[in-house]
């Protein structure tokens, strides 16, 4: 039986509005548009204009219209080309770390002083930062060296094992784990 022939879809104007409060002429059937943004559902233009944009971007990342002057093949036997200019490496000299004298453990709220010289030459802002466990580091204290030498007065105020660094203005480091009680 077709939706035609069921009895709701012979009713008159009248009855129909007696029981739904409006007429065939002045009610819409729900349209796709019509629905509510929760739970809208995409026209079949905004679905295939979505389907293209990801097949463009895929398309784009994985390099397939290759618009340089560059081959896009290797060969089968020889070095593989070099699709870029590569510069000699002149990276900075990797830091050192050099351990920190003085007491492993200390009550809570203990002053601590590190004191030191640096290079001919080397000046700077010497700053000391701490880390609870894990945690992020946070800046305990900082100087300026001057006349060749440093010194800086911080405190723990919170218990917990606690790693301490020293950045010096050369890029070096010293570093000490203290057990704050």
């Amino acid at each position: 039986m077709g939706w035609r022939e069921r009895d709701w879809a012979k009713w008159t104007d009248a009855e129909r509005r007696r029981f739904y409060g409006t007429t065939r002429a002045t009610s819409h059937p729900p349209t796709r548009s019509s629905l509510t943004s929760s739970g809208k559902r995409h026209t079949r233009r905004e679905a295939l204009a979505a389907l293209i944009l990801i097949a463009a971007a895929v398309v784009y990342y994985s390099g397939a219209f290759n618009h340089s002057h560059q081959r896009t093949f290797t060969p089968v036997s020889g070095p593989v080309p070099t699709p870029y200019l590569r510069l000699p490496q002149t990276s900075p000299p990797s830091p050192s770390y050099t351990r920190m004298s003085g007491p492993s453990s200390v009550p809570r709220g203990a002053y601590m002083t590190v004191t030191g010289t640096l290079p001919q030459g080397v000046s700077g802002p010497v700053i000391v930062e701490g880390q609870w466990e894990s945690g992020p580091w946070y800046e305990l204290a900082s100087t300026t060296s001057s006349n060749g030498g440093y010194r800086v007065r911080y405190t723990l105020l919170r218990p917990g094992v606690v790693h301490v660094r020293l950045a010096l203005p050369n890029g070096d480091y010293a570093i000490k784990t203290i057990h704050v009680r």
